[in-house]
């Protein structure tokens, strides 16, 4: 039989709710004293805790309880970076960190962990992590604070029952993880939900996503299956790129239900955006990137990839192929963009039906893009425009192949 794992409450070691007096220190002794015995669980019973940094090892698992509250500090000298490394590299670059204002402290949040295994954080109903969208003046753009979750290089993390409220910058920064689990979590304001950058192995199931930035970000991803995941955003329900990715019997719905905190608007820009950034080190081209089953409805685009556009954060290897299958898509307001631009690509559309209001043309590609359409139900005449001289106009059920000039 498995022995019991031990069992660390907070309250024990001092740790007081529903006060303003800030608790890391406290619960953070409750966490050494975890990790000193092996492991174990920590205990955040109901009431709420005000915390700046905590620092997570190995073999932990942080619980909170039902009606349990961690209340992110408004004061920046609670928090703390830890020194910790990040396999995030764009960090290091000067003309990233002089246009979006990154300070050296950047990887810093409420909950951090690196170079560890088997860590989990659980929550009861009720449970809360609450940044409480905390100010730098010298943070990200200037206003942006601590990030909510920092796991990186961690082996075997499970996330999985509470709501994360008002991230002050990226609710979950998961860098370089491996067998990665998250289920039923809810994620609410604040800016990009998850980030997955050099990350395999991860499976997201019913969670509900409703951000201020990109529901998913990150590139050099390796096996991502996302799974009944509702994704509400007024930015990109996906900025992403890497290798074997699926988003299934997803909802993607627009307009965003909270404010893109750096813009102050509520559309949803993209369903799919590309992400390859310059100074990283990304290991193979993009490939074998899915959408089945889904509904999307609500956007101003539906995909944005124009490689070699250091604008867009696509400068870095290109995006080989796309599939969208068994989706429905409406209310898309303007042309998406699907551009090698001297990269071939391969857009594949199965059983997809598509109700395109908007005057303009649906999808603008270059010569170098094979499109592979295979019962796709255009609901209205649609347009797409190959490269700056050729239209083709859609209407019905369709199955077609084109490559370059060449339509079959």
């Amino acid at each position: 039989m498995e022995q019991e794992r031990k069992r660390f409450d907070i309250t024990d070691f001092g740790a007081i709710s529903d006060t303003k007096k800030i608790q890391t220190k406290l619960i953070q002794n409750c966490i050494d004293a975890c990790r000193i015995s092996g492991g174990g669980e920590v205990i955040i019973p109901a009431g709420t805790f005000v915390i700046g940094s905590l620092r997570l090892y190995s073999d932990i698992t942080l619980r909170l309880q039902a009606g349990a509250i961690l209340l992110g500090s408004k004061c920046l000298d609670d928090y703390s970076d830890f020194k910790v490394p990040s396999t995030i590299q764009y960090l290091a670059d000067p003309y990233y960190r002089e246009i979006w204002n990154l300070p050296e402290y950047y990887f810093y949040a409420l909950i951090t962990a690196f170079e560890a295994e088997n860590i989990k954080i659980i929550g009861e109903p009720g449970s809360v992590i609450n940044g409480q969208d905390t100010f730098d003046e010298n943070g990200e753009e200037k206003f942006r604070g601590p990030m909510g979750i920092i796991m990186s290089k961690v082996d075997h993390l499970h996330l999985e029952g509470y709501c994360f409220e008002n991230s002050a910058n990226w609710s979950h920064t998961l860098d370089g993880c491996r067998n990665v689990v998250i289920n039923n979590v809810v994620i609410k304001a604040g800016h990009d939900g998850f980030n997955l950058h050099h990350s395999e192995e991860i499976s997201v199931t019913d969670c509900r996503l409703e951000c201020g930035d990109d529901c998913f970000a990150g590139y050099d991803i390796r096996n991502l299956m996302v799974d009944h995941c509702y994704l509400n955003t007024a930015c990109n329900g996906m900025r992403i790129g890497g290798e074997h990715l699926l988003f299934k019997n997803c909802i993607f719905s627009g307009p965003g239900r909270y404010p893109h905190l750096s813009e102050d608007t509520y559309y949803t820009h993209a369903i799919f955006k590309y992400y390859a950034i310059r100074p990283d080190t990304i290991r193979n081209d993009a490939h074998d990137i899915k959408l089945m089953d889904c509904m999307i409805k609500d956007a101003d685009r539906l995909l944005a990839y124009d490689h070699g556009k250091v604008e867009m954060i696509q400068n870095n290897r290109p995006l080989r192929d796309l599939t969208l299958e068994n989706v429905s898509i409406a209310g898309i307001r303007h042309t998406s963009l699907f551009k090698g631009n001297g990269e071939k690509a391969t857009l594949a559309l199965k059983n997809v039906a598509i109700d395109f209001e908007s005057k303009e043309a649906f999808l603008q590609i270059d010569k170098g893009i094979h499109l592979d359409f295979e019962q796709v139900d255009f609901r209205r005449p649609t347009r797409i425009k190959i490269g700056s001289d050729q239209t083709i106009e859609l209407e019905g059920m369709t199955t077609m192949k084109f490559s370059g000039e060449k339509q079959e």
